[in-house]
C-alpha cells in the first residue's frame, strides 16, 4: 500500500520528466537571462521610470522634428 506522500511524489516525478530539463535558479544564472534579455527592465524607483520615460519622449521628439530647441 502506498502513501499519498510517495503517489504525489511520483506524479511530481512525471511532471519533471516530461518538460525541460530542470534549470538552475541561482543570482548568476538569473543575471545571465536578464543580460540575454535586456528590453525588459525590472529595477529602479519611480523616479527613475519617469527620468526613463522622458528621455524616451524626447527620442521619439528628436526623430520627428530632429535635433534643436525643445518647444515648451
Amino acid at each position: 500500500m502506498t502513501t499519498k506522500a510517495d503517489d504525489i511524489l511520483k506524479r511530481f516525478d512525471d511532471l519533471q520528466a516530461d518538460g525541460e530539463p530542470e534549470k538552475e535558479h541561482t543570482l548568476q544564472e538569473n543575471a545571465k537571462a536578464r543580460a540575454l534579455h535586456p528590453d525588459h527592465i525590472n529595477a529602479g524607483t519611480a523616479f527613475d521610470w519617469e527620468d526613463m520615460d522622458a528621455y524616451a519622449k524626447e527620442l521619439d521628439r528628436l526623430d520627428r522634428e530632429g535635433p534643436g530647441i525643445k518647444k515648451p
